[in-house]
C-alpha cells in the first residue's frame, strides 16, 4: 500500500506529463491508465487531492478532467500510510452494520409471525365459540 504523500506526487506527475503531451487537461481515465490503477481508485484519489487543493477537477457532461492546482500542498500530506482508512476496515464496518440490520429484520419478522399466530388463534377461538352457540 502506498502512502498518501507518494500517491499525491505520482498523481500530480502523471497529470503534468499528460498535460504536456496533449496540451490540455487530461481525462482522469488517462491518468489512471498511466498509473496502472482502476478508475474508481483514481476518482477516490482525485477527490482527496481536490479537497486539499492540490488538483483541480473540471467536469463536463462527457468527461472529468484534472489539472494541477497548488502542488506545494503535497508537502503537508503525511508520509505514513493510514490503515484505518483502508478499504478492508471500511468493509468490516459495513459488514458489522449489515449484521445489525439483519438481526433487526429477523426480530421484526419473528414479532410479526408471533402476532400472526396470535391473531389466528384468536380467530379460531371466536369461530369455535360461534360454532358452539
Amino acid at each position: 500500500m502506498m502512502n498518501p504523500y507518494d500517491e499525491a506526487h505520482l498523481f500530480v506527475a502523471a497529470t503534468r506529463i499528460l498535460f504536456h503531451q496533449k496540451q490540455a487537461s487530461p481525462p482522469i481515465e488517462d491518468v489512471c491508465a498511466m498509473l496502472g490503477i482502476s478508475d474508481e481508485a483514481g476518482h477516490s484519489i482525485s477527490r482527496k487531492l481536490e479537497k486539499i487543493g492540490i488538483i483541480e477537477i473540471y467536469k463536463d457532461p462527457f468527461s472529468v478532467r484534472v489539472g494541477v492546482g497548488n502542488h506545494l500542498e503535497i508537502e503537508n500530506i503525511s508520509k505514513e500510510a493510514k490503515p484505518e482508512n483502508s478499504l478492508a476496515s471500511e468493509l468490516e464496518q459495513f459488514m458489522a452494520k449489515k449484521k445489525n440490520m439483519d438481526k433487526k429484520v429477523e426480530t421484526i419478522q419473528a414479532e410479526l409471525e408471533a402476532k400472526k399466530q396470535s391473531m389466528f388463534a384468536d380467530l379460531e377461538k371466536q369461530l369455535k365459540k360461534k360454532m358452539s352457540e
